[in-house]
């Protein structure tokens, strides 16, 4: 075999290279679509799966990171959590200040706990969405755990379920679920407050976020003022994108994450999930977590 008949070969071989690529390219093509469509998983199924998980637990534990967009400024914060479902109580910590809240839904539905870790030094029990408790939250210590975000998520496939996707995915080797939903019709419309109507109350009837009430009208600025007769504008979603993922395997969140027109409005992770924990039975009372510190 001299070398030229070796050339030859070679460029024979380069040539059915080449050939193959354009059926190779679509192999992998189809592929990545396959994998992709695999992946995407039935919304109500989602729901009832994750609702199935939240109705097994009897108390969990877990860490909250938030970033809250208020009033064009964004804020971070940290908490840790202890939720005990049935009856509804929430004992809380913030991370970095160390102080402590207490919210027993059956003692005092209309008001939590503030244990100072240091001065002013005196426990107080304040309006769970007043100014001094509240302020600008988006959320507060009576709509920690499941229940509440599971029903806005929900609440919104309801109402748009044609835009909702939910998907398995991977994130740090773990398999978890997205639900997720993007509007290009968020808009605004005009409602006049009937007598005894808040911002929280308002939203409520239209499924929105209560704080969105707060940065987009004037004279509104916190959650529970009476606003009869007050002109205002009222958000067509909860979000133009709104994002939910929870733990293929315990199903609790690990990410919420909501834009609006103006950009990223709250972003939340949650970690260190711990399950129906051995409680002491005075766990939830001011004298036993006035104690811990």
């Amino acid at each position: 075999m001299n070398d030229s008949s070796h050339l030859f070969r070679s460029e024979d071989g380069i040539q059915y290279i080449r050939s193959m690529r354009l059926p190779l390219c679509a192999l992998i093509l189809i592929s990545s679509l396959v994998s992709e469509a695999q992946s995407v998983c039935d919304c109500d199924s989602t729901f009832t799966f994750i609702y199935s998980k939240w109705g097994a637990v009897n108390n969990m534990s877990y860490h909250s990171n938030k970033n809250e967009r208020k009033m064009d400024v964004y804020e971070r914060a940290e908490f840790d959590f202890v939720v005990q479902r049935k009856p509804f109580k929430v004992a809380g910590v913030m991370t970095e200040k160390r102080h402590r809240l207490l919210y027993d839904s059956e003692l005092n539905p209309m008001e939590a706990l503030y244990i100072p870790s240091g001065f002013p030094y005196t426990n107080l029990w304040l309006d769970v969405h007043g100014k001094v408790f509240r302020g600008l939250n988006h959320y507060t210590i009576s709509n920690a755990g499941c229940e509440f975000i599971f029903g806005i998520i929900r609440d919104q496939y309801r109402k748009i379920p044609e835009d909702f996707v939910c998907k398995k995915v991977t994130r740090n080797g773990k398999p978890e679920i997205e639900i997720s939903a993007q509007t290009k019709s968020f808009t605004f419309s005009s409602y006049m407050a009937k007598p005894g109507e808040t911002a929280l109350s308002i939203a409520d009837k239209f499924k929105v976020m209560a704080y969105v009430l707060i940065e987009y009208n004037d004279g509104v600025d916190n959650y529970t003022d009476d606003l009869e007769g007050t002109k205002l504008k009222i958000p067509s979603h909860y979000g133009s994108k709104v994002k939910l993922v929870v733990s293929a395997v315990h199903g609790m969140p690990t990410i919420i994450h909501v834009e609006d027109p103006k950009g990223l409005l709250e972003h939340y992770d949650y970690t260190n999930y711990k399950f129906n924990l051995t409680l002491p039975e005075n766990y939830f009372t001011e004298s036993y977590l006035d104690d811990l510190d």
